[in-house]
């Protein structure tokens, strides 16, 4: 019997526009005030818990397996649980996306596991109260967030910490990491801070000076925490996913092709087979699969850096109104990565030439270096 390899699947999903994973935004209600971030409510009606769960339906029944419940903060929904446990009862996977303050209350942890989630990915902003709690606006949240996680490293749950990297807490990424690992979790770090979904800029005030991030981006790479993998630009069909095997839902039940673009394809609550209106046409979901697909030749092949940079149409529509701009934060981005490119390499240089090495040569060892030959 042959074997199907889940990478495959997910493959063929991409290539036949089929939705696999939905994020579902419960609430905009949040127990913290993050000062970054980007969402924009509205003083509309949100979904109740029935609404939910009947849309987890629908969702299923066009082949969604991964439903990922988030927010605002998601446990503020009052029906949190049941909309969770109806993910469940369902058999999709379960993850969720929290600041995990309503978590320090063992109850309520102890509840939240007996869902087994797949997968729970917890903000941390700081090594410590002072900045953590700058960033999230609230104090006590760091503290608070010390004990959940102490609660679900207790209770066996995988958790992932998340922390975007900002002006405020860059020079402490070292002791975040440090903090993850004696909890037993590991940290990501978010290296994109966004305008909010309706196009408010102040978000980037708190963007990371560039020349740190060339040097995190080398320490990265030579610690062996991550690659800067410049993306083939002139190879690839698409430069990025939206609208195809991945859709967002707001708390009102707008569906959009993805997190970050929020042109609305349909509301949840007003049709009956998401399958058939996800195979068209529809005139968003065309639009920006049509987006995605130019970008590479229209934008990205213009620009040395772009291979390196973190482009996202929605972004570029958010910032100049245009989706193909070349828009000042992924610019700085890319520039970022390759001049973290071109320092790891003249490291490689100046070694081989330290070893009597020359051009190309390949049997010179750079076991010193800590850099990979990729």
């Amino acid at each position: 019997m042959s074997t199907v390899r889940v990478s495959d699947l997910i493959e063929r999903a991409y290539d036949e526009v089929r939705p696999l994973n939905a994020q579902l935004e419960l609430t905009y209600k949040c127990n913290l005030l993050c000062s970054f971030c980007y969402n924009a409510p509205k003083q509309l009606r949100e979904l109740s818990g029935e609404q939910w769960i009947a849309a987890l339906d629908k969702l299923q029944a066009a082949g969604v397996f991964t439903v990922t419940l988030t927010g605002g903060e998601p446990m503020c929904h009052r029906e949190y649980f049941d909309i969770a446990q109806a993910v469940r009862d369902r058999a999709l996977v379960l993850k969720t996306y929290t600041n995990g303050v309503l978590l320090a209350d063992r109850e309520t942890a102890e509840r939240y596991a007996a869902l087994a989630p797949f997968d729970t990915e917890i903000s941390l902003h700081g090594a410590d109260a002072a900045t953590h709690d700058r960033l999230t606006g609230i104090g006590g949240s760091f503290d608070k967030l010390l004990i959940a996680l102490g609660h679900l490293s207790d209770l066996g749950l995988k958790v992932t910490l998340k922390t975007p990297i900002t002006r405020l807490n860059q020079a402490q990424l070292r002791e975040i990491e440090q903090l993850g690992a004696r909890l037993g979790y590991r940290v990501t770090f978010d290296t994109n801070i966004t305008p909010t979904d309706d196009g408010d800029l102040s978000p980037l005030s708190l963007a990371a000076d560039r020349e740190f991030m060339v040097e995190f981006f080398v320490d990265q790479v030579r610690r062996g925490a991550r690659g800067l993998n410049p993306r083939p630009v002139t190879k690839m069909k698409q430069n990025c996913g939206t609208g195809r095997v991945g859709l967002t839902i707001d708390p009102y039940g707008q569906i959009f092709p993805c997190v970050a673009w929020r042109r609305p394809v349909a509301n949840i609550l007003d049709i009956d087979d998401l399958a058939a209106l996800w195979r068209g046409p529809n005139e968003t979901l065309d639009y920006v699969r049509k987006v995605a697909e130019e970008v590479p030749q229209t934008t990205l092949v213009k620009h040395e850096e772009a291979a390196f940079a973190s482009f996202c149409p929605a972004v570029a529509e958010k910032e100049t109104g245009d989706p193909y701009a070349f828009y000042e934060a992924a610019r700085v981005s890319g520039l970022t990565r390759l001049e973290a490119q071109r320092r790891l390499e003249g490291g490689k240089t100046a070694l081989r030439k330290s070893q009597g090495c020359r051009g190309k040569d390949t049997g010179c060892a750079l076991e010193d270096d800590g850099v990979k030959d990729r």
